[in-house]
């Protein structure tokens, strides 16, 4: 153990806060206070005395005490004199905070009894806060404001001269942390940044501070000697991160006692060190408190401890016996704090290996003697302590002092950015008055929340394992939602109704909350409705205030007048609102995307829920949710887990998880830490089965859903009936499976036990009715009772918890079997005396109706409604199968019901979870006109009745009339999945949303016509619940199913040809037949002829050929393999060409085109059939490209192989394949593969393609597969055979991950794209097969601006032969040149013009600069596409004839087009960027500039114009900082003519542009032939001491200083300025412009005023100056700090009254 010696405490200090300031240039943050203890009537007293006592005039030196006189009021004052200046003296009034400038006359030395009594004035600045410098000015001055007039308690850290004072005020420094303006800083740290800003050292003894009236020391912490971190170094050195010499890493500074003794940590850890920060708070501010009592066998061990920013950290411990507080070192900063005992708790177990973060360092120039070395390294040193990020190298390491011998290469000058605030915002004072005026009038959201949470527990009756039915009300994320409980929904349901009755008689100017403040409870309306709803103030505005709505968790910006005053009646009810967090759950990067949240957010929302309370924190609930539809069970986290849009890590797990990636940290300090986290995902299926842990994830006990649809029509049983419009239906033919499923329950749960663990909710219950085991889902549960549902039949019943067991793995292979269904929105009670009610009349006809059609009864499920306080439930219709009749028929027919129309529809509490399905009065036998609008596949169609044709018309009428309605008023009540989506023809049509991966798009199904595309989020508006005319008009597309057609044996060529024959044709279709799915088989014929018929003679003629188990195209040989899973790159997917079958002629490939009258198919769609081998997966495709040659001799070859291979194959399985011999500057032709973007994309040798066909063939030969076996583990990196899902061919893979439920991620190694299979289709890989090098390289783009973006790219390399370069390999990539092969032929198209100009990296080319963007960037036209040029405007004259006039309404932005500039009547390429109501700007792509034009002069650009290149390219300078200075403007050309500076330094060349901004100038840039050349400055060191004269002064700041060191190439020049030789311009400017640091004019205006300037030229004329280049400002001139006879100018200027410091702290340094 550590031995220190206590020593008397820290003064503590009472004052009232009277200035409190910041300027972001000073850092620090200056304040001024009053004493609280003092005596008006002494300080009264003395100030007569003052007045009274004689004046004496004596010199007074800087620092002293005296009198002076205000010459104002003609009165004398007790002061200290701050500054002097010849006969001026600036004096600091002790007791009343300003500063009077007097001459010597008014200052009189006085008796030392005059300065008996304390000064009343305190100053100094506030100790252990930094501000961010990315914080609001105005809200921090605000901030500021509010604390004014305020006690404080503050505790003294150090003095600086002048009885300055380091004042530590923790309510200040709370807040500041808390509202996320400033970041805490440890004592040490703080005071070692504040003697590097002063450059003088600290006055730091902690005694009674001489002048100060302090009553008695009150202690805040208690000090310990040595001071700082000595005494742990060993410790740091021994656990910390080991790091080899040489090596660079980016780190930040976490603490430090002086630059021979500093913290660092790895920049990589913030992320990591965050979560264990939150992990820590989690389980330490839940635990009692005496669970944290200290005891001697504490002494010296890792604990957890709060520190004073309010967040957990590890910290070594040292107890002290008789003592509350505890000297702690928290070892993953390096900081020591004293903490009281109740905030220290034992450290979970797995933290304990967890490496500390933190390692010592010291700056490796100390020992130097280059003082300019050792003053750059502390600079740099500086920014790290301000929060800027390092870039060190590790020198050496220290053994004798145990740290690190660091020199700092650079610094990221950027602010500390939290990972998230502890606290966002204040939020309420709450009714604990005491409370609130301890932190000085500010609660903080998590306060509030809190507060909240408690009151509302009081009514819920909640407690930690409590389940019950909820609803989410508002989600941000899945760690950040809020739910409302079933429980108190009629009670809130009555309040909305009473309080909407209240405010609907309130005016607008009415009741009116005046001056809200901060907790203040109100009643807001929230601008989405319009309604008014409870609130809390927690923000005040100019013209409003934010407010959190406490019943639904959001906080909306109101205005004034719509805040109004609470009435005490809703006032008194608890927030029916209770924020929660998902259960080990996390976000899959650091932070939650909005497509995950979205995607959370759709799972949730518009449904009740089941809700588990794992934990209650102090101002949430963690909890776990279930989904309640359809009587499952199915967890929100599994869903979300399952769509990859979270992370779930149980608790053992994630602690696992942590402890590996910090070892890593030891052994190499460059580890990747991403890579630790995929590598700890990758477990054996056999080591999951093995452990049976605790924290096992229940998520994965969870029971399947039974697939119901609308359209769906089964036979079923009716296993439960409460009313018409709540019952549950069983498959009939299921009902063997169930029976035998009941049994083997019964036969196990009879003889065994299984604990139910807390929180899982699908179990095992016995019902007490008939005394046998059932499949149940917990409901809600109270004390020991809980209800649950039988999944399996639907009915609830109440059962002891006790009772209740876990469901076993072997019972979960069956779907829920009972589902629930209504006659919602097909019948309602005929009675209106009974409210919607069914009356027992109507129930008791149900159940005869069911018990009359046993073993008869068939379900068919017309829509799904979302049914408030149920949840999901089947709209469907009972019929009996051998009458015929309808149970809704019986039920009006006897007079109980009547049929639902529209406007009922929208008065029931119902809404639709789906469109109507109808099966449009189809029966076998039938014989029907259709027009087919989409051919999914060759055996499925989708069409359009031709007698509905009426009916569709009307819907995309009212379609039409509803999109315009939609996108005017956005306040209307939605559905959720049920939307309007725009088409790629403009118009809008019905669909089902689908979400994707992608966050800006949806997969969107057209329900209407058939086909499934993807569309912008900004295309798609979700269907108002008012809408009845779209909402339930039946869907309009039948889906077809080709009669006796294979679906077995699929072929792209067959479905092309039927795609040909029939798509957006009239047919006649005769029914054969309906399907269970809601489908129907039909016979089609076109005219005389078949179509049934003629695809199975197409079938089989294709099925004749050998038959192997993956054939391959070869069209043109540009037919290449691309499976994009970009989703931009997906939207871009091309069909592809077939292969030749027995007809004809070739079939050609079909992309879908819109009919305009009713009907619509896919465009841009993808084939997908197994003939051509189509491997899809999701967003891409992957064509192979060849055509296959099966013998019957090289199969027989092929068996005799595999069995040789599958004797010698190794139990071990492969992880590497040769390496593709490829060296710098090879040459190859080359297709691509796969893309996934500019920067990652894979290539095939050309020459390699009959390896890869033959290797194709060769895998999936039958009787390799036979042979093939599956692995019995898998790890990273091994190479296996993996399965394609699209069409069932083995390829040569690489595992690349585990990816749950037993699958894994694998890479296709020969093509590049990735998937996620089932282990059950990974197999070993034959031993002949790994002789083949990998056929894919990985390769990306040396120059990536030579396409505009990804999509891009892709269009440009996909299915074409490229001339490939490779150029140097970095890691696994190789970075490559793609050279262009396609000049020739656009050459002979369009004669000898060159194409675009093909530009590669390095190359070196002449331009005309065309225009320069405000932003840097410019436009320049290669000389060398002048023909082009001259082609382009020939060719667009030509064919000006043949471009239609494009309609007004159809210009939208853009739209590529001609347009006609006004200026020379010329037409030109232009893609159009802005509309008005009278003109357009666009953009003149091959020139480079903008243009506004009238709105009628633009024409369609013909597809030949399309092919040549936009000639304007686009540039930006190679460099960190590019600007130009616009020298003068050209009346005459209007055109300016500017220099360009690059990293500070002129071009030597003057260019005459046109400036682009918003708008444009047609004007095209002109280059003077003879332009003025810039002199370059002659280089010189920041901080580095240099000795010059004046050679020009205009004013502070602005005058210019000569350097001695450049004397010699004055003369030079002088000499040869009369010949004026060309060398003359490599002379450097040896003049620098330069600015006066640090100080401004004094007077309001910030002129300079003639008595400054003449004071200031005295200064400098005629002497010798020390010149500190400090910095390059506006690149022309230098801020300096200037010397004459060893004391700074801006000192003499301040001191002579004719200027101001900037920085106070630079008047301290200035001091000295």
């Amino acid at each position: 153990y550590l031995n220190f010696t206590f020593i008397p405490t820290v003064p503590r200090l009472d004052l009232k806060l009277t200035h409190l300031d910041w300027n972001p240039e000073a850092i620090l943050i200056h304040f001024q206070g009053q004493y609280l203890t003092i005596c008006e009537l002494d300080y009264s007293i003395l100030q007569g005395e003052i007045q009274n006592v004689p004046k004496t005039k004596a010199e007074v030196d800087i620092g002293e005490f005296c009198l002076v006189e205000d010459l104002t009021s003609a009165r004398w004052y007790r002061g200290r004199v701050q500054k002097r200046r010849d006969n001026l003296f600036d004096v600091f009034l002790i007791d009343h905070g300003n500063v009077l400038t007097v001459s010597a006359t008014n200052v009189s030395s006085c008796s030392n009894d005059l300065f008996i009594l304390p000064p009343k004035i305190v100053c100094g600045f506030l100790a252990n806060v930094l501000l961010l410098q990315s914080c609001s000015h105005s809200v921090v001055e605000e901030f500021f404001s509010s604390l004014i007039g305020r006690n404080i308690n503050g505790y003294i850290q150090a003095l600086l001269p002048h009885k300055v004072l380091l004042l530590e005020v923790p309510d200040i420094n709370t807040g500041l942390v808390t509202h996320g303006f400033g970041r805490y800083v440890d004592t040490d740290t703080f005071l070692f940044l504040v003697e590097m800003l002063t450059e003088m050292p600290l006055k730091q003894k902690i005694e009674p501070v001489p002048d100060l009236l302090i009553e008695k020391p009150r202690g805040q912490e208690v000090c310990f000697k040595p001071p700082g971190l000595q005494g742990y170094e060993g410790i740091f050195s021994l656990y910390g991160p080991a790091l080899c010499c040489g090596t660079q890493a980016k780190v930040r500074v976490t603490a430090a006692v002086s630059p021979g003794l500093f913290y660092c940590q790895m920049a990589s850890v913030e992320a990591e060190l965050w979560e264990m920060s939150k992990k820590l708070a989690a389980s330490c501010e839940c635990r009692p408190k005496e669970s944290s009592q200290m005891t001697p066998e504490n002494l010296g061990l890792l604990s957890s401890a709060k520190s004073k920013d309010g967040r957990w950290y590890r910290g070594l411990v040292q107890f002290l016996p008789g003592s509350s507080w505890v000297r702690v070192s928290f070892v993953d900063y390096g900081f020591v704090e004293s903490v009281k005992v109740e905030n220290i708790h034992r450290l979970a177990p797995e933290l304990y290996s967890t490496p500390i973060m933190a390692f010592p360092c010291s700056l490796a120039c100390l020992s130097d003697e280059d003082k300019a070395i050792k003053t750059q390294q502390l600079c740099l040193l500086k920014s790290g302590l301000l929060g800027g990020r390092l870039h060190v190298e590790i020198t050496r390491y220290d053994e004798e002092h145990h740290l690190y011998c660091v020199t700092i290469i650079s610094a990221e000058d950027e602010g500390v950015e939290e990972p998230e605030p502890v606290r966002k915002c204040p939020v309420m004072k709450v009714e604990s008055v005491s409370e609130a005026e301890e932190q000085g009038g500010f609660l903080y959201h998590e306060t509030i929340m809190g507060e909240t949470l408690g009151q509302t527990l009081k009514v819920e009756e909640v407690q930690v394992d409590s389940v019950f039915v909820g609803y989410v009300e508002h989600v941000q994320n899945p760690n950040h939602f809020w739910i409302r409980t079933q429980k108190r929904n009629e009670e809130f349901e009555e309040m909305m109704s009473k309080m909407a009755e209240h405010f609907e008689h309130v005016k607008l100017d009415e009741d009116v909350l005046l001056n809200p403040k901060l907790g203040t409870l109100c009643c807001a309306v929230y601008e989405g409705d319009m309604h008014f709803y409870r609130g809390v103030v927690t923000d005040t505005l100019k013209h409003g205030a934010e407010v959190l709505f406490i019943d639904f968790g959001n906080t909306e910006k109101v205005p004034h007048m719509l805040i109004k005053n609470i009435p005490e009646s809703f006032a008194c009810k608890a927030a029916f609102a209770i924020c929660c967090t998902l259960s080990n759950v996390f976000p899959v990067e650091d932070i939650w995307t909005s497509s995950a949240s979205d995607f959370f957010r759709r799972a949730v929302s518009n449904k009740a829920l089941l809700i588990h309370v794992v934990q209650m924190r102090k101002n949430k609930f963690v909890v776990d949710l279930f989904e309640m539809g359809s009587g499952n069970n199915q967890s929100i986290t599994e869903l979300l887990v399952s769509s990859k849009q979270a992370e779930y890590i149980p608790k053992g797990h994630l602690d696992q998880k942590r402890t590996e990636k910090t070892r890593c940290l030891q052994s190499n300090v460059k580890t990747n830490i991403a890579e630790d986290k995929e590598q700890w995902k990758i477990f054996k299926e056999e080591e999951n089965a093995s452990n049976n842990e605790p924290e096992k994830a229940q998520l994965l006990a969870s029971i399947k859903l039974l697939n119901i649809k609308p359209g769906c029509e089964l036979t079923v049983n009716c296993s439960y009936i409460s009313s018409p419009s709540d019952f549950w239906c069983q498959p009939q033919d299921m009902v063997p499976a169930l029976e035998e499923l009941m049994d083997k329950l019964q036969q196990y749960y009879s003889t065994h036990w299984v604990p139910l663990e807390s929180g899982d909710s699908c179990c095992i219950a016995k019902s007490p009715q008939d005394g046998r085991w059932y499949r149940a889902l917990i409901t809600a549960k109270q004390r020991d009772n809980v209800t649950v549902t039988l999944v399996d039949y639907g009915n609830t019943v109440q059962v002891s918890e006790h009772i209740l067991q876990a469901i076993m793995p072997e019972f979960l292979y069956l779907e829920e079997q009972a589902f629930r269904c209504s006659l919602y929105n097909l019948i309602e009670p005929a009675d209106p005396k009974n409210s919607g009610n069914w009356s027992p009349e109507g129930c008791r006809l149900l159940k005869d109706f069911v018990f009359s059609s046993t073993g008869a009864l068939k379900c068919k499920v017309v829509s799904q409604l979302y049914v408030k306080n149920k949840g999901l439930c089947n709209v469907v219709d009972l019929y009996n199968s051998q009458t015929q009749q309808s149970v809704t028929d019986t039920f009006t027919e006897q007079g109980l019901a009547t049929r639902v129309t529209a406007s009922t529809r929208q008065q029931q509490a119902a809404f639709p979870e789906s469109f109507i399905y109808s099966s449009h009065d189809l029966h076998p036998g039938n014989e029907e006109q259709m027009y087919v609008t989409y051919v999914n596949s060759q055996w499925e169609v989708y069409c359009h009745l031709e007698r509905n044709t009426d009916i569709i018309v009307e819907l995309e009428k009212k379609i039409s009339e509803e999109s315009k309605h939609m996108m005017q008023v956005v306040t209307r009540a939605v559905v959720s999945k049920l939307c309007l989506a725009k088409y790629f023809d403009g118009k809008w049509y019905r669909g089902v949303v689908h979400p994707i991966h992608s966050p800006l798009h949806f997969s969107v199904f057209f329900v209407d016509y058939g086909n499934t595309s993807i569309s912008e989020k900004t295309k798609v508006m979700f269907i108002p619940r008012d809408s009845s005319d779209l909402l339930y008009t039946p869907m309009q597309a039948v889906r077809c199913c080709l009669h006796s057609v294979s679906k077995k044996d699929v072929y792209a060529d067959v479905k092309e040809w039927l795609s040909s024959a029939v798509l957006n044709k009239q047919v006649k279709a005769v029914i054969l037949g309906k399907n269970e799915d809601g489908s129907f088989d039909v016979e089609l014929f076109d005219g005389d002829m078949n179509i049934n018929e003629k695809l199975k003679e197409l079938i089989l003629s294709l099925s004749c050929k050998p038959k192997t188990a993956v054939r391959f195209e070869m069209i043109n040989r540009k037919q290449k393999t691309s499976c994009k899973r970009n989703t931009k790159s997906s939207l871009k997917s091309k069909s592809h060409p077939s292969v030749y079958s027995n007809l004809s002629t070739l079939s050609t490939v079909h992309r879908g085109t819109k009919k305009k009258e009713n009907t619509k198919s896919l465009v841009g769609g993808r084939t997908q059939s197994k003939n051509t081998r189509v491997r899809t997966q999701n967003e891409g495709t992957l064509n192979t490209r060849a055509s296959v040659k099966s013998q019957n001799n090289q199969v027989k070859q092929q068996r005799q192989e595999q069995k040789q291979a599958q004797q010698k194959e190794a139990k071990e399985i492969p992880q590497l394949l040769p390496d593709k011999k490829i060296c710098a500057g090879f040459r190859a032709k080359c297709f691509v593969s796969h893309t996934d973007s500019i920067y990652s994309f894979f290539l095939q040798l050309s020459e390699d393609e009959p390896s890869i066909l033959k290797m194709g063939e060769a895998l999936n030969s039958g009787t390799l597969r036979e042979s093939l076996k599956m692995p019995t583990t898998l790890r990273i990196n091994d190479i296996v055979l993996a399965e394609f899902e699209e069409d069932g061919a083995l390829y040569r893979s690489v595992v690349k991950n585990f990816a749950g439920n037993s699958c894994f991620k694998v890479e296709f190694v020969d093509y590049g794209n990735s998937a996620v299979v089932e282990k059950k289709k990974i197999f070993s890989i034959p031993k002949e097969h790994l002789s083949h090098p990998r056929f894919s390289i990985p390769c990306s783009l040396l120059d990536p601006s030579t396409f505009r973006n990804d999509v891009a790219f892709t269009d440009a390399v996909m299915e074409k032969p490229l001339m490939v370069e490779f150029i140097e390999q970095c890691g696994t990539k190789w970075d490559i040149k793609i050279k262009n092969n396609q000049r020739d032929e656009t050459t002979k198209r369009f004669g000898n013009a060159s194409l675009t100009p093909s530009i590669q990296a390095r190359d070196s080319e002449n331009g005309m600069l065309l225009s320069v963007q405000s932003n840097g960037c410019f436009y320049v036209r290669l000389l060398r596409t002048s023909d082009c040029l001259t082609a382009l405007e020939s060719h667009i004259a030509d064919s000006l004839v043949k471009c239609k006039m494009v309609a007004r309404e159809d210009i939208k932005q853009g739209l590529k087009c001609l347009v006609q500039v006004q200026s020379h009547n010329k037409w030109h390429r232009a893609i159009v960027q802005h509309l008005s109501d009278e003109n357009v700007n666009v953009f003149l792509v091959d020139h480079g500039i903008t243009v506004e034009i009238p709105i009628g002069s633009i024409r369609q650009q013909c597809s030949d114009l399309l092919k040549f290149p936009n000639l304007a390219v686009l540039c930006k300078m190679n460099s960190k900082e590019v600007k130009l200075i616009f020298v003068r403007y050209s009346e005459a050309d209007s055109l300016w003519m500017v220099e360009i500076i690059i990293n500070k330094l002129f071009l030597m060349l003057h260019q005459v542009v046109s400036l682009q901004h918003n708008g444009g100038t047609e004007k095209g840039p002109t280059v003077e032939t003879s332009p003025p050349q810039r002199l370059a400055f002659a280089p010189v060191q920041m901080d580095k001491l240099y000795s010059g004269f004046a050679a020009a002064v205009k004013t502070p700041s602005d005058f210019c200083v000569s350097l001695e060191d450049f004397l010699l190439v004055t003369n030079k020049v002088s000499v040869e300025l009369d010949d004026l030789p060309d060398k003359i311009t490599t002379l450097p400017k040896v003049t620098y412009s330069c600015i006066l640091r640090g100080v401004k004019p004094a007077g309001l205006d910030d002129q300079w005023p003639d008595e400054a300037v003449v004071f200031f030229k005295q200064c400098l004329y005629g002497k010798n100056l020390q010149i500190f280049f400090i910095e390059f400002v506006s690149n022309t001139h230098w801020k300096v700090d200037i010397l004459v006879d060893g004391v700074h100018v801006a000192k003499e200027l301040v001191d002579a009254g004719h200027a101001s410091y900037v920085d106070v702290m630079l008047g301290l340094r200035y001091a000295l």
